[in-house]
């Protein structure tokens, strides 16, 4: 099983603190993984975006190791899933990251696009590699468990966040990068399962803390560094037969023991 043709999908991100536009890591990921196969296989790599060419985040991805990007513009009510599925018809392998890191997004759109192909997805992914003629692939669980899995091709794989590779970022490797916009978009009539989305800024609310009134500072200092009580009795008096006597009766009042 040779590769020919390996698709990575690239999305744009900003920075949490500045919002400044940015790669997606997750895709970044996507991207290097992308790249160490199609130069062991000797296939051919695309670098696929739906969006907006003039995006400054699509730089990154050009440092990254990228020769070109190819941009699908799109509209606002355009289907991306349709737009891509058009174009990655005849790809062995496609890649992409297991979500994008805008505010709301779902992470759907590596499994609408496996549908949309009639092809399987795996997900999750940490590492990739070909063994002979087949692909395999380490699969992420959660508690630290982990699963080889043998991959037919034409397949999806989603990266995981967690996945062991390193970003190499070369400023020479984006001076001589290109930037592709594609033909225009799939007709909007052709596409079967346009939705309507609101685009805003993610913001963050804040959590209001309510000082307790009538209570000096004192008062509140202690109510936030001692415990509730949780019910039970002190015993101070008395001997240690009779001390016992109360604990062996809150056993037996709870059942935990039996004579």
């Amino acid at each position: 099983m040779n590769i020919k043709r390996i698709a990575v999908l690239v999305s744009t991100g900003r920075h949490p603190t500045s919002g400044v536009p940015r790669h997606c890591r997750n895709d970044s990921l996507a991207l290097t993984i992308g790249i160490d196969l199609s130069h062991s296989d000797a296939a051919k790599l695309d670098v696929l975006h739906a969006g907006n060419a003039n995006n400054p985040a699509l730089m990154d991805y050009l440092a990254l190791g990228a020769d070109q990007i190819s941009v699908i513009p799109t509209e606002p009510d355009t289907d991306i899933v349709d737009s891509l599925a058009e174009r990655l018809g005849d790809t062995d392998l496609i890649l992409t990251g297991s979500r994008a890191e805008n505010d709301q997004d779902s992470g759907l759109l590596p499994y609408l696009l496996a549908e949309k192909l009639n092809i399987p997805i795996v997900a999750n992914v940490l590492e990739v590699r070909q063994i002979g003629d087949k692909l395999e692939v380490l699969q992420f669980f959660p508690k630290g468990k982990r699963r080889r899995v043998a991959v037919n091709l034409p397949a999806v794989i989603a990266i995981h966040p967690l996945a062991a590779v390193e970003l190499r970022f070369a400023y020479a490797r984006q001076l001589q990068g290109k930037i592709h916009s594609l033909s225009t978009p799939v007709d909007r009539n052709q596409a079967t399962s346009i939705m309507q989305w609101q685009i805003q800024q993610a913001t963050r609310k804040p959590n209001k803390l309510k000082a307790q009134e009538n209570l000096t500072g004192h008062e509140r200092l202690l109510s936030a560094i001692t415990s509730e009580n949780k019910g039970g009795t002190v015993v101070n008096d008395g001997n240690s037969v009779e001390k016992a006597q109360v604990i062996l009766s809150y056993l037996r009042e709870h059942q935990l023991i039996t004579f």
